[in-house]
């Protein structure tokens, strides 16, 4: 659901707009300016995220290693410290508790409170766009100098999520992270030790996420469920407890499509994880009474609002939801990731590991099981007769160059099988994987002769595709190995462009 036309993020808005993130700028922003940055970057403006790195980089605030200091990094943590805010945010004697029953605890200790919001998104925002960055102008230039001195800081602060000391906040940090693909590969140990902790947790409370804190001590949170089941989703362990709690937050939602904690009404910050969750991962939700739901929670500005100072992030990242709840469910899926660590190091992807996990996975999730999965086989003609004249480490070069060609299809994952064999997986209920498999064959011999040079031994792609259920992967796969061998028969040595067939044709 694309948003609507709207206002630039100063004037005054209707009810009967939306502001459109692109209009939101990060330099009126004093605290998530990082996030809003991301969202123009996404969009291919890249002058705002290039700004605010210069910005932080000239900036002449002392920065402390002390932990928990407000100064640890170059960008503002507290909402004390701005001197002016967007007009989009409103007055300080505005804020509340998005839980009611937090109202007092936000009352006693105001920083502590925001903290537990704010924080984890400035710090997962703020790294992810430095590594994106750094990954396009090197680690000598401005954004990777700032992560290097920001590195020891965002350390410490999720090490501290592990002391369970706030399972609403330690998931939240989570939550944002695991979003968030550089900022995660930066902190991927911590990740993993945050997400096992909370998991032993709700196991032992029955597969749900629970509070650990007045006033939510012990309570089933929504939102501490979704939380924990997107960054258990991420990270790819525990599938039969994600298939738990997507079932609890699933049958948590309220007759009008929204969500709220422990028996409170429903809110914007909860409905955007547990939504967030549903959208990616359940073929049979449908968004559309979600969709309502926060139409209805926006505010008369316009824009939504949680707590006050997050504004600006929240619309952008309600706006986000909207924009995949309109997708087909094949292309909002959401894959699981992988630690470059846990990847095959000569082409950087997934091992034959991922897909069985993945096939754990649509197990648990019941919309899964029986989802149609399309799945391909693909192995290099000639690759044997490539390595005899040039020996392994120009074999290697050649696996490298296959790989990242076979990232460059959309929807789809691909993974290596072992040697010159790979498996490609589309998502579920996904169509046109043999026809993307097709393009990819007829660009490849483009792409390798400018590769590896006209006169090159050539290699080419043989392909089996088939389509199995979401529970079926792995035989799927199984099923395909026999019958590229059968394909391998019939076209010993193709031309450039290779050879490809279905299971079908190929069974005997």
């Amino acid at each position: 659901m694309p948003s609507r036309a709207g206002r630039a993020h100063h004037e005054v808005m209707t009810v009967e707009t939306t502001p459109d993130s692109e209009l939101l700028d990060p330099q009126a922003d004093p605290l998530f300016s990082a996030g809003l940055a991301l969202a123009a970057l996404e969009r291919g403006h890249r002058s705002p995220a290039e700004h605010l790195v210069t910005e932080w980089a000239t900036s002449s605030a002392r920065v402390t290693q002390n932990p928990g200091s407000r100064l640890r990094y170059r960008w503002l943590l507290s909402t004390l410290l701005p001197a002016t805010w967007p007009p989009y945010v409103p007055r300080r004697d505005a804020w509340r508790a998005w839980r009611p029953a937090e109202r007092d605890a936000r009352a006693r200790d105001a920083a502590r409170f925001e903290g537990r919001l704010i924080e984890p998104i400035i710090l997962a925002d703020s790294l992810e766009l430095l590594a994106r960055l750094r990954a396009d102008e090197g680690p000598e230039g401005a954004a990777g100098a700032l992560l290097a001195e920001a590195m020891p800081s965002a350390r410490r602060d999720m090490a501290a999520a592990l002391g369970e000391t706030h399972a609403w906040s330690d998931t939240w940090a989570l939550w944002n992270l695991v979003r968030r693909p550089a900022a995660l590969s930066l902190l991927h140990p911590f990740a993993v030790a945050l997400a096992d902790t909370y998991a032993e947790r709700a196991i032992a409370a029955g597969s749900i996420g629970t509070g650990s804190r007045f006033p939510f001590h012990d309570q089933p949170l929504v939102s501490v469920s979704a939380q924990l089941a997107t960054g258990l989703l991420a990270l790819g362990f525990h599938p039969r407890l994600t298939g738990r709690l997507v079932a609890f937050v699933r049958a948590a939602e309220d007759a009008a499509g929204g969500w709220g904690d422990a028996g409170g009404p429903v809110e914007p910050l909860t409905t955007l994880v547990a939504a967030d969750l549903l959208v990616g991962l359940d073929p049979s939700w449908d968004p559309t009474r979600t969709i309502a739901a926060l139409e209805r929670l926006r505010a008369g500005t316009g824009f939504w609002m949680a707590y006050g100072p997050e504004t600006g992030w929240l619309t952008v990242e309600i706006e986000r939801l909207l924009e995949r709840a309109a997708q087909p469910f094949s292309r909002r899926f959401r894959w699981p990731q992988l630690a470059t660590q846990q990847r095959d190091r000569r082409t950087q992807l997934p091992f034959l590991g991922y897909l069985i996990d993945l096939e754990r996975l649509y197990v648990e999730v019941g919309s899964l099981r029986d989802a149609s999965v399309e799945i391909a086989f693909l192995d290099l003609a000639g690759f044997g007769l490539w390595n005899n004249r040039f020996g392994m480490a120009a074999g290697d070069d050649v696996l490298r160059f296959l790989a990242a060609e076979l990232r460059a299809i959309p929807d789809a994952v691909a993974i290596r099988d072992g040697g010159d064999e790979f498996v490609i997986v589309g998502p579920p209920h996904g169509t046109g994987l043999a026809d993307r498999m097709t393009t990819f064959r007829t660009w490849f011999p483009d792409r390798f002769g400018e590769r590896f040079g006209p006169d090159a031994v050539p290699v080419a792609p043989r392909i089996v595709t088939h389509t199995v259920l979401g529970r079926n992967l792995v035989a799927g796969r199984d099923h395909l190995g026999r019958d590229i061998a059968r394909l391998k028969e019939r076209f010993p040595e193709p031309d450039m462009t290779g050879a490809q067939s279905t299971s079908d044709e190929l069974t005997p």
